[in-house]
């Protein structure tokens, strides 16, 4: 399995080094804000380091919200469920 290896990161080594001749062609990310990217870098957002929502799938979308909704709706189900189930449990007095 040593050998394997080995022989695996040769093979990766050399492939690596024959395409050191490249360029870079991607371009930069474009951001879309009204203050510099390095102002908005943090743990909480900040104004103006944000964009709307484009699609119904991206952050702050209304797909997002709807997931959101039927996962309040579905623990609420469950609770009712486990009330119900403990009321069943409980003697009648």
């Amino acid at each position: 399995m040593f050998v394997v290896s080995a022989l695996a990161l040769s093979v990766n080594g050399q492939a690596l080094a024959s395409n050191t001749g490249t360029t870079d062609t991607s371009v930069p990310a474009i951001y879309d804000l009204e203050n510099e990217p390095s102002q908005c870098i943090g743990l909480l957002p900040r104004p103006g380091c944000g964009k709307k929502p484009e699609d119904a799938g991206e952050r702050g979308g209304a797909l997002q919200y709807s997931v959101f909704g039927l996962m309040i709706t579905g623990l609420g189900v469950i609770g009712l469920g486990m009330v119900r189930g403990i009321r069943k449990q409980k003697p009648q007095s």
